[in-house]
């Protein structure tokens, strides 16, 4: 296990994946390096196999499927677009401002360097972070380099104008602060609009008020925890910005439809660290 919250990139080498629908809000790059599987994807499912690489953007549906008689390995990164750098940067602007295609080619000595990856991650070599961090940009460097991505329309991106600038910057800064107290007047104080013209513009854009968004984006987080570490629930439930453990499972519940510990306990019984 590779993934925590202060270094936003997970790396795994599983033989075993989810086999519920499911999105999460960081981006994932699927590798499947051993034997076949069927792959769903969006509304679609393909057979995936040997060699077969899948890139996914955040809020992209997908699960495995194994395949009767065929075992099967694979490695998956799991980032967020923060480990680019802050918003506005060059590197992360560029990622936001592409569609990389669904199945992407990466040279064998890119995917040799995922493996090694990680290795290193579970061992925690010295440096294993920056090894990691480098192998994410190789990665999509390739994808820069061999064309595999369609760039977002500029008109598409900046039609709605300040509207959708206020509203980037509020996503921003819930990503960055989710751990900690967010109140409405905060935003306001980021973006300059007033309470009653923000409440519009957020749920206009985002299909829900900010508060709902904020619970949404820290459950989602959560899962991460509850699959991926040994924190139990209060850890987990304080980590992610909720200020009981009563409040967290009964929002928990409320959005994954079970409890965080039949989360957990599903979640671990599918996603088996390979030996």
């Amino acid at each position: 296990m590779a993934y925590t919250n202060e270094f936003p990139i997970g790396i795994f080498s599983q033989n075993a994946y989810l086999e519920q629908a499911h999105h999460q809000i960081e981006y994932e790059i699927f590798y499947l390096d051993e034997g076949s599987v069927e792959f769903g994807l969006e509304d679609s499912v393909m057979t995936v196999k040997a060699g077969d690489v899948i890139f996914m953007h955040p809020g992209t549906n997908h699960y495995v499927k194994k395949i009767e008689g065929i075992k099967y390995h694979y490695y998956a990164m799991v980032f967020d677009s923060s480990v680019l750098g802050n918003q506005g940067e060059p590197i992360r602007n560029t990622l936001d401002s592409i569609r990389v295609s669904r199945y992407i080619k990466l040279p064998d000595a890119v995917l040799m360097k995922l493996r090694d990856a990680s290795t290193f991650s579970k061992e925690k070599t010295f440096g294993h972070e920056l090894f990691v961090k480098s192998v994410l940009f190789d990665i999509i460097s390739c994808v820069l380099l061999t064309n595999q991505y369609v760039e977002i329309s500029e008109s598409i991106r900046t039609e709605k104008g300040h509207t959708v600038n206020a509203i980037d910057v509020t996503i921003s800064y819930i990503r960055d602060h989710y751990r900690e107290n967010i109140s409405l007047d905060d935003v306001l104080k980021i973006t300059s609009y007033s309470k009653s013209h923000f409440i519009r513009l957020f749920k206009k854009n985002m299909g829900m008020n900010l508060t709902d968004y904020i619970n949404k984006y820290r459950i989602e987080k959560s899962c991460l925890d509850l699959i991926y570490t040994s924190k139990n629930v209060t850890e987990i439930a304080t980590e992610n910005g909720f200020n009981t453990v009563q409040y967290f499972s009964k929002t928990f519940k409320s959005y994954m439809k079970c409890t965080p510990k039949q989360y957990q306990r599903n979640g671990k019984n599918i996603i088996i660290p390979s030996n």
